[in-house]
């Protein structure tokens, strides 16, 4: 946890301001927010935070660091700025995650803007630590007697680049991850000691706060949906139980799909559905744009930082890629073999795996195929709500173990490959293009 907000921290002051992707108009929802209070509803914009957020780019050589030119004479408004500050602005897109930012802006509302964009950065990097720990209690809970799944998951989830980077920037993402990461550490445990009308209600309330965060966590209906099904299918379940806990998991889709921003919309939803199952939509050329979608979320996951475009070596990510491809080819045939660690609750380890496959289709379908053929709007980020059932699923498949000298190998390597990848990122990507 230590290790994790370190790493949070050194991002959140090394990068300089409004450098991570969409931060002025996260900042600006934030300020206005402080103000307002209108939490689920748009904000009004202030031309007088406009201008003073216009001289803070100016002042910071935003123009410095991305693909666009400085306007010869600074503007009045960001909706004239041609750049991606004036253009991913979150007026209109109400958001739970903006609630801490503003109470965080209560004390130090009369600062410089700097000043307050560095201290809602420092509150962000606290989110890692926590998802550490929520990590960390979710795969000790699959493998109490054994800390090496732990380890390796905990680790991925403080030391992947992308991860640390996002999650000290100021962005709507934040709280969706906790909510989410705590939705799976309660999915968990529901799987490992059973499902009751508690657990029922926890995981309800917070699939719904990860909805009223960030629509990136419309995958968590379907996963409440089928461990609804699942955990009350079992045995030992009383009928009361059985109807409440149930009962609140699949009204969630019915809340949610009310709150939850456009996409989940009827209208939104059935164009979306429209465009992926139409003929033309898999086409040649557009498998070829589906294919560098996939690709650029996957760099993104791992780091691309900037407004994405500041990548790392390309032979870095072809080295990740036969790494992640290794583990997961070395966990399947492990596994047939019966030679992985045996996890307390099988379905509480395929849940966390569904949850991933639901996560990526949601990201692909919507973000590559329906709204950009290209897939320019597709980044790794994305992803983040899923990290903990990415890390829990990664450290059972990769063999981690403190029982065996080959387990122990391998909490070893992948540790000591994590440092030098978190070094590499940080010192050797993005302080000498920021520098």
């Amino acid at each position: 946890m230590l290790l994790g907000l370190a790493h949070g921290v050194l991002y959140a002051l090394i990068i300089p301001p409004w450098q991570a992707p969409d931060e002025p108009g996260h900042f600006e929802h934030s300020y206005l927010l402080s103000r307002q209070w209108h939490v689920l509803g748009p904000v009004r914009p202030d031309p007088a935070f406009e201008l003073n957020l216009i001289a803070s780019l100016y002042a910071n050589r935003y123009w410095d660091y991305v693909p666009h030119a400085q306007p010869d004479q600074m503007p009045l408004r960001l909706a004239d700025l041609n750049t991606f500050a004036g253009r991913s602005r979150t007026l209109d897109r109400p958001s739970l995650s903006y609630v801490p930012y503003a109470l965080a802006l209560l004390p130090v509302e009369h600062q410089d803007i700097d000043l307050q964009l560095r201290l809602l950065r420092l509150l962000s990097a606290c989110s890692l630590p926590l998802l550490v720990w929520l990590a960390w209690r979710a795969a000790s809970l699959l493998f109490p007697e054994d800390a090496g799944p732990a380890i390796v998951a905990a680790a991925l989830v403080a030391l992947i680049p992308q991860h640390a980077y996002i999650q000290a920037s100021v962005n709507d993402g934040n709280l969706a991850d906790i909510a989410s990461g705590a939705f799976f550490l309660v999915l968990t445990s529901s799987a490992v000691s059973g499902l009751h009308w508690r657990s029922g209600l926890a995981l309800a309330a917070l699939c719904l706060a990860a909805l009223l965060c960030k629509n990136t966590t419309m995958f968590l209906v379907p996963t409440a949906a089928v461990a609804a099904v699942v955990l009350v299918a079992r045995r030992g379940l009383s009928r009361r139980d059985a109807l409440l806990a149930s009962g609140a998991l699949l009204a969630v889709a019915a809340i949610g799909s009310r709150f939850a921003p456009r996409l989940a919309q009827w209208r939104s939803v059935s164009l979306t559905w429209r465009t992926l199952i139409a003929p033309g939509s898999y086409d040649g050329q557009r498998l070829a744009h589906y294919w560098g979608g996939i690709v650029a979320t996957f760099e993104s996951f791992w780091g691309r930082f900037g407004w994405m475009n500041v990548r790392m070596d390309g032979g870095v990510y072809l080295a990740i890629a036969i790494i992640c491809g290794g583990v997961a080819l070395a966990g399947v045939v492990r596994m047939a073999w019966g030679a992985l660690p045996r996890p307390r609750s099988a379905v509480g380890l395929l849940l966390n795996g569904l949850a991933i496959l639901f996560s990526s289709a949601f990201i692909l379908g919507t973000f590559v195929i329906y709204y950009d053929p290209a897939g320019l709007f597709s980044q790794g980020r994305y992803l983040f709500p899923v990290m903990l059932p990415i890390a829990v699923t990664t450290a059972y498949a990769s063999g981690a173990s403190l029982h065996s000298r080959l387990g122990r190998g391998i909490v070893v390597a992948v540790l000591l490959a994590l440092l030098v990848l978190a070094s590499y990122a940080l010192f050797g990507v993005a302080v000498p293009f920021f520098a």
